[in-house]
C-alpha cells in the first residue's frame, strides 16, 4: 500500500486536519516570544473578519484554539487581538505589520473567517467592531464572503516568504466563487447542528484532473475554507471556489466521523447521505466512531429490468472481464492500481431509475458469462476506508465469508443478489479462482428517505407452485415463445401487490439460451433471469412487477434457434405499498456451513434429511424479523436432487429453491418467511433409496421486519 505523492503541503495538510478541528476551543500555554510578521496584502472585497494562526510552537493566545489570532478590516488592515482580555473575539488592540508568527516555527497555517454578513449589514470597521454584529461569530451561512486557508513554510535558508496578495472568496470575484449548499439525506429528522463540518480546498494528484486552487501574487497556494454546523436537512460550505475539497464530517448523533475527498462546483454540490458508507462519498476514511452506518429500514421500489453492467461491451466496467481478486494490488504503478480498482466495482445508484441518494440496497440479477475456470464470486458494498485518505488502497481489507455465484469453466450462471450500496454508490466484486465476464440487471432498489414515495413492503406467502409446463398441454417452451402466467389470490397474491417474488426453474433444456420474466403487456426487456445449459435443471430467484391482468410474461430465447425447455414458477411472496414491513440489507454474513459445523452439525445432508436453522434472535438478525433474504449454496453433492427451505414448523411445501446434478456446486437466492423461534427448515431431496450427500451453505443478505 502506498500514499500517492501529493506534494509536501497536501501531505502535511492531510495529517493535520484532526489537529485543526480538535484544537478549536482548547487552551494552550502562553509563550513570551517576539513574533515575526508575514507580509500579506489581503484583498478583502469589503469583508471584515479574523485569521486563526497555528504553528508548531507554544501558543501566544491562552483563550482560543489557535496559537494567535488577528482581525482584518474592510480596507485590509491587520489588527492584533487583545489577548489579555479573554477570547479572541474581543476588542482588537491595534494595527500590526502583518500576520504574526513564532520565528522558530517550521510551518504556519492560516484559517480565515469572515464575519457574518447574512444577518449583519456591511459597514466600516470602526463602527462594526463596536456594534452587536461584531460579537456575532463567523457563520458558514454567510452568503457573500467565504474563508480561506493556507500553509506557509520557510525556504531552505529558513527565511519566511512574502505571502503577497490574496483574495477573500466573494460572490463577485474572478475565481468563480459561489454559495455552496447541499442536502442531507437521513432516515430520521435532522436537527439543527447535527453535523459538524470542516472543508478545505486542496490540489489534486498530478495525474488527475481537477480545478486547481488559487495562488497568491508570490506563487503560494491557498484555498477556500469553512467550518461550522448543519442547519436542518441542509449543509453548506459557505462561499467557496470550485475545486477539490477535503471534508471532515462528524455526525453528533451516531458519533461517526469521516474524512472525505470530493470535487465541488456551483453545479455539483454533493449530498451528505447519512445512511450509507462514507456518507455517500467515494473516497473517505473513518476518523473515529463506527466504520459504517447501520443498515437502514427500507422499502422496495421495483424497476423495469435494466442492464447496468456488461463487461463484454464495457457497460459499467470498462476494462474487460473481471479478473481474480477484489481490486487491490501490490504495486507502485498508479495506472495499474486505477485499472484494477475499475475492474472490480461498478455504480448502482443514479442509473436505470435508481436515485443517487437515499438508497440502501439494490436487487440485481448477476450472471457470470463464460468463466475461464472454476471459482466463486462475492458481491458486497464498497466499504469505508481506514488510515490514510491519500492511499488509494485504504478501502481494502478482509472480505465477508460469503458467496453469491459459483462458477465452472465455460458455463454461464445467474443468481439474484441483494447488494447493500457502498461508498460512492458502488458495489464491489471479489472473484476467486477465475476470470469471467459479468452481467448485472437491476430489478429494483430499497430506499429509506423520509419522503419515500411509492414505497412497498415485503409480505411472504406459503410457498406454492404456480406453474409447471410439464403439466401444460403446450409442453416445452419453444424458441422466442412467450406465455402469460396469472398470479392472483389463488397463490396468495392480493390485489394490492405490485411485484411478486418467484423462483424460476428451467428443467432439462435441450440447448443454450436464456429466459426473461417481465410484466405482461410490456415489451420484453434486454435482460435475463435464467440461463439455459443443455441437460441441467437450474433455478433462479426473480422479482417481477405484475402487468396486465395481474400477470407476468415468461419468454424463452435459444441461441441455436431450436432449443426448448420446461419452466417452473414457484411463488414465495410479494411487495405491496399497503404493507408496513421494512427490509434491512447489511453486508452479507454466513450462518450455516455443514462442512465446518457453523449453525449445524459438521456433516452433509443425507437424502430426505431435514434440519432446523434458527436465524432471528441468534445473532445479527433481530428477534422481530419476519422473513430473511438468503443465499443458499449446495456444495459438491454426490447425487442429483433439490433443496427446499420453508418457515419452521410448517408443512414442507412442494416447491424447490436449489436444484443440482451430481458434483455441481449451485447457489440460489431465496426470501423465506421465518417460522417458530425465528427459524427455517431446510430439507434435501435426492434419489429415493440413494446414498447421496450434499453440503449446504447459507448466507444472510438481509431481513424483513414489521418493527417501525
Amino acid at each position: 500500500m502506498r500514499m500517492k505523492h501529493l506534494g509536501l503541503a497536501a501531505v502535511l495538510f492531510g495529517t493535520s486536519v484532526a489537529v485543526t478541528s480538535s484544537a478549536i476551543g482548547t487552551e494552550r500555554a502562553h509563550a513570551a516570544t517576539t513574533p515575526t510578521y508575514l507580509t500579506i496584502d489581503l484583498a478583502t472585497g469589503g469583508s471584515i473578519g479574523k485569521i486563526g494562526i497555528e504553528y508548531d510552537r507554544p501558543a501566544r493566545d491562552p483563550w482560543g484554539g489557535y496559537d494567535d489570532t488577528v482581525h482584518w478590516t474592510d480596507a485590509g488592515e491587520i489588527f492584533e487581538a487583545n489577548h489579555e482580555l479573554g477570547p479572541t473575539f474581543l476588542q482588537p488592540r491595534g494595527v500590526v505589520a502583518g500576520v504574526p508568527i513564532d520565528p522558530s516555527s517550521t510551518w504556519v497555517r492560516l484559517e480565515a473567517y469572515p464575519r457574518n454578513t447574512r444577518s449583519c449589514p456591511l459597514t466600516d470597521w470602526e463602527s462594526y467592531w463596536q456594534s452587536d454584529c461584531y460579537w456575532s461569530n463567523y457563520s458558514m451561512s454567510n452568503d457573500y464572503f467565504g474563508g480561506f486557508h493556507m500553509w506557509v513554510h520557510p525556504d531552505e535558508n529558513q527565511d519566511w516568504p512574502d505571502i503577497g496578495r490574496l483574495d477573500v472568496p466573494h460572490i463577485s470575484d474572478d475565481k468563480g466563487a459561489f454559495f455552496a449548499e447541499g442536502s442531507i439525506i437521513s432516515p430520521d429528522p435532522v436537527d439543527d447542528g447535527r453535523l459538524r463540518i470542516d472543508v478545505f480546498q486542496i490540489d489534486c494528484y498530478f495525474t488527475e484532473v481537477c480545478i486547481h486552487p488559487p495562488t497568491t501574487s508570490t506563487g503560494l497556494t491557498y484555498g477556500s475554507f469553512a467550518s461550522g454546523r448543519s442547519t436542518g436537512d441542509a449543509w453548506t460550505m459557505g462561499v467557496s471556489w470550485p475545486g477539490r475539497y477535503m471534508l471532515v464530517i462528524e455526525d453528533t448523533v451516531t458519533r461517526a466521523k469521516i474524512q472525505a475527498l470530493t470535487d465541488v462546483t456551483a453545479d455539483s454540490v454533493p449530498s451528505i447521505d447519512l445512511g450509507v458508507p462514507c456518507f455517500g462519498f467515494l473516497t473517505c476514511v473513518t476518523v473515529s466512531g463506527p466504520t459504517a452506518p447501520d443498515a437502514q429500514l427500507s422499502t422496495f421500489h421495483p424497476t423495469p429490468p435494466t442492464r447496468i453492467l456488461d463487461t463484454r461491451t464495457g457497460l459499467g466496467i470498462p476494462n474487460g472481464p473481471v479478473r481474480a481478486g477484489d481490486g487491490s494490488i501490490d504495486t507502485t504503478n498508479d495506472d495499474l492500481r486505477t485499472d484494477e480498482e475499475l475492474n472490480h466495482e461498478f455504480v448502482v445508484t443514479g442509473v436505470a431509475g435508481v436515485p443517487t441518494t437515499g438508497v440502501s440496497a439494490v436487487l440485481l440479477n448477476v450472471t457470470a458469462v463464460a468463466p475461464v475456470g472454476s471459482g466463486y464470486i462475492s458481491i458486497g458494498p464498497r466499504p469505508q476506508g481506514s488510515g490514510d485518505i491519500f492511499d488509494d488502497q485504504n478501502s481494502y481489507g478482509d472480505w465477508p465469508t460469503s458467496s453469491n455465484l459459483n462458477v465452472v469453466s465455460g458455463e454461464s450462471v445467474p443468481n439474484m443478489v441483494l447488494a447493500r450500496v457502498g461508498a460512492g454508490g458502488r458495489v464491489r466484486l471479489h472473484v476467486r479462482g477465475t476470470t469471467t465476464h459479468i452481467i448485472a440487471d437491476v430489478a429494483g432498489w430499497f430506499g429509506y428517505s423520509q419522503d419515500d414515495i411509492g414505497a412497498a413492503g415485503y409480505e411472504g406467502v406459503t410457498p406454492v407452485r404456480a406453474y409447471d409446463s410439464r403439466g401444460d398441454s403446450r409442453g416445452r417452451f419453444g424458441p422466442r415463445e412467450t406465455r402469460s402466467i396469472v398470479l392472483n389470490e389463488r397463490f396468495g397474491i392480493p390485489d394490492d401487490a405490485e411485484s411478486v417474488v418467484l423462483n424460476l426453474t428451467a428443467v432439462n433444456p435441450q440447448g443454450k439460451g436464456y429466459v426473461t420474466a417481465s410484466p405482461s403487456g410490456s415489451s420484453t426487456p434486454n435482460a435475463s433471469n435464467l440461463n439455459l445449459i443443455p441437460g441441467e435443471t437450474r433455478p433462479n430467484l426473480a422479482v417481477v412487477s405484475l402487468g396486465a391482468d395481474r400477470s407476468i410474461d415468461l419468454t424463452s430465447f435459444a441461441y441455436d434457434g431450436e432449443s426448448t425447455t420446461h419452466l417452473i414458477v414457484d411463488v414465495f411472496g410479494y411487495y405491496s405499498t399497503q404493507s408496513t414491513a421494512r427490509s434491512v440489507a447489511p453486508a452479507p454474513f454466513r450462518v450455516l456451513d455443514t462442512r465446518s459445523g457453523l449453525g449445524t452439525t459438521a456433516s452433509p445432508f443425507t437424502p430426505s434429511e431435514r434440519r432446523r436453522l434458527t436465524i432471528a434472535g441468534a445473532g445479527r438478525v433481530p428477534r422481530g424479523a419476519t422473513a430473511v433474504y438468503l443465499n443458499i449454496t449446495v456444495v459438491a453433492p454426490t447425487a442429483p436432487g433439490y433443496l427446499t427451505a420453508a418457515p419452521a414448523g410448517a408443512e414442507m411445501p412442494y416447491v424447490s429453491n436449489v436444484n443440482w446434478a451430481a458434483g455441481d456446486t449451485n447457489p440460489n437466492m431465496a426470501v423465506i418467511p421465518l417460522g417458530v423461534d425465528g427459524s427455517i427448515d431446510i430439507e434435501v431431496s435426492m434419489q429415493l433409496g440413494g446414498s447421496g450427500t450434499a453440503d449446504v451453505l447459507v448466507d444472510v443478505l438481509g431481513w424483513v421486519t414489521d418493527n417501525q
